[in-house]
C-alpha cells in the first residue's frame, strides 16, 4: 500500500476576515494555487490515488477537493471525510481506518503536527521528525500493512518542488 500524507495548503489566518474558529479557515488564493500545483505534480510523477481521506476542517477539505477537481488521470480518486485526521487524532485509530480500506494507494490530508506524528508512528519511531510545509507531501510505502513500524518513507517534498502549471480545459500546460 502507498500512503501519501498531505498537509493542507495555505489558509487564511485565524481572526482575519471575521474567521474566529480554526475549523472554518478557508484556503487563500495562494493555497488554491498550491493545491493545483500539487495535483499536477503528483500526476506528472505517476502517482495513482484510489482514495483521499481528509480532515473535516475547511482548509483540509478544500485542499482535498482541489486535488480531486484537478485530477485529470482516470480514475479520479474518491474523497471521504475522516474524523481521525482532525487535530489530536490518534495514529493507531487512523491506521485501523486505512487498513480496513483495502486500497492500493490512499492520500491523507491533515494538519501539523499530527501528520508528522502519524508518519513517525507508521515508520515505527517516535523520534522521527518530519516537517511538512503547507501543501507538502510525504510518500510512505507500506509493504505489508499500514501499521506501527510497517511503512518506509520514500520521499518528502515541499511546494517549492512542484511544477508550476496552468490548467486549460482538457489538458495541463507546464
Amino acid at each position: 500500500m502507498e500512503v501519501y500524507l498531505i498537509r493542507h495548503a495555505e489558509a487564511v489566518p485565524l481572526g482575519q476576515n471575521g474567521i474566529n474558529a480554526d475549523a472554518d479557515r478557508p484556503l487563500t488564493e495562494h493555497g488554491m494555487a498550491q493545491t493545483r500545483a500539487l495535483a499536477a505534480t503528483l500526476q506528472q510523477r505517476g502517482v495513482k490515488l484510489d482514495l483521499i481521506l481528509t480532515s473535516p476542517y475547511l482548509r483540509a477539505r478544500q485542499t482535498a477537493q482541489g486535488l480531486v477537481d484537478q485530477w485529470i488521470d482516470t480514475p479520479t480518486p474518491q474523497l471521504e471525510l475522516c474524523d481521525e485526521l482532525l487535530p489530536a487524532g490518534k495514529s493507531g485509530k487512523l491506521a485501523r481506518v486505512v487498513r480496513k480500506l483495502k486500497r492500493d494507494s490512499v492520500a491523507l490530508v491533515g494538519h501539523m503536527p499530527d501528520l508528522a506524528a502519524h508518519a513517525a508512528w507508521l515508520m515505527g519511531s517516535k523520534k522521527a521528525q518530519l516537517d511538512f510545509d503547507k501543501a507538502g507531501v510525504a510518500s510512505l510505502h507500506c509493504p505489508s500493512s499500514a501499521d506501527k513500524g510497517g511503512c518506509v518513507l520514500e520521499w518528502l517534498v515541499t511546494p517549492e518542488w512542484f511544477v508550476v502549471v496552468e490548467r486549460t480545459p482538457g489538458h495541463l500546460s507546464v
